[in-house]
């Protein structure tokens, strides 16, 4: 090879690389013009249907890192899907995202609420089994165990299988979210309607559950010695109870769970933050203090971050989750079992 073809040969790979940058290059620029449109926004609101109190802390974090405002505001999932319906229908949307499962966002995309989400950076972090569709994004997977008061529940009594439930001794002794609405008492319910059927329910009923729809009040009500058991109880508010005489009980069926997600609205007034959060959400820095709080990461490396207390529930086995589609048909199963 002639010294003169070997440097054509060089300059043409220097220009081939130079062109395939571009693009990289392109999208970054204009990325860069949804930063700079988002902080000129300078305000985000968002529907909360979890109440996840990790929302609101990486709600801060985001404030500190680009200076907008995030309005955070948390109500049932049935709630907040009430309310943006009457919101679009009088065309007054107030918030641009709303966070809460999959199953119920989907269902809500079915009927138009949602617009697509564009070009993010960090959506090509997620891997399997959780995906953006286009429209929603999930940032978490949430598992649901049970939860037992330490002072009212001998070790020997501790429940190994969610048929244990079934026994007198818990008669008149359990707490539970409600399965009758949206929310973590309905995905454990379908859950375990699939698969130990509706006897099971139908027994579990008998036992006289007593509901409510305020998760954080429930656990305190447990820990207080109201109840023995309560369940399903979100994996990630146990860093929450530390201190407290209760315990997280996996059954040895496994766990139902249900990935978190985002979902922007349509005519979201501020549609550029909406973006800018949802990308900071899958960063190493949002997704590391998802783990921190016993959550399931949507990006594979930062589930080396999860305590080492919590890393037993965030590795259990998966049980089964919600199907899009069936959420009506469960609740009127639900309602019937459950009066």
């Amino acid at each position: 090879m002639t010294p003169n073809f070997r440097n054509r040969l060089l300059a043409l790979a220097g220009a081939l690389a130079i062109l395939g940058s571009v693009p990289t290059l392109a999208q970054d620029a204009k990325w860069d013009d949804v930063i700079a449109a988002a902080k000129k926004e300078g305000k985000l609101t968002i529907y909360n249907g979890t109440n996840f109190a990790i929302i609101r802390k990486i709600a801060a974090e985001f404030t500190k890192k680009h200076g907008i405002r995030v309005d955070v505001l948390d109500a049932r999932a049935t709630e907040i899907r009430e309310r943006i319906r009457v919101e679009q229908s009088t065309n007054r949307t107030v918030a641009s995202l709303s966070y809460s499962g999959w199953t119920t966002l989907s269902t809500q995309q079915a009927e138009g609420v949602w617009q697509n989400l564009g070009a993010i950076p960090n959506l090509r972090r997620l891997e399997a089994p959780v995906k953006d569709n286009g429209v929603l994004v999930p940032t978490v997977v949430g598992k649901f165990a049970l939860l037992i008061n330490t002072a009212l529940v001998k070790p020997e009594d501790e429940p190994k299988s969610w048929n244990d439930l079934l026994h007198p001794r818990w008669k008149g002794r359990i707490l539970s979210d409600d399965p009758r609405a949206a929310g973590a008492g309905n995905v454990w319910f379908e859950v375990l309607l699939t698969t130990l059927g509706r006897d099971f329910h139908e027994k579990f009923a008998a036992q006289g559950p007593v509901f409510n729809r305020l998760f954080p009040e429930s656990q305190r009500r447990l820990a207080r010695g109201e109840f023995a058991l309560y369940l399903p109880f979100n994996v990630s508010e146990f860093a929450g109870l530390k201190g407290l005489p209760v315990k997280p009980i996996i059954p040895q069926e496994g766990l139902p769970y249900v990935p978190f997600a985002f979902g922007m609205l349509r005519d979201a007034p501020d549609a550029n933050a909406a973006r800018l959060f949802i990308d900071y959400n899958l960063s190493d820095e949002a997704q590391a203090m998802y783990a921190n709080e016993g959550f399931t990461p949507a990006v594979p490396a930062a589930r080396a971050k999860v305590p080492a207390e919590l890393k037993l529930f965030v590795d259990a086995k998966l049980l089964g989750t919600t199907t899009v589609g069936k959420q009506n048909e469960m609740f009127d199963a639900a309602k019937t079992i459950y009066k």
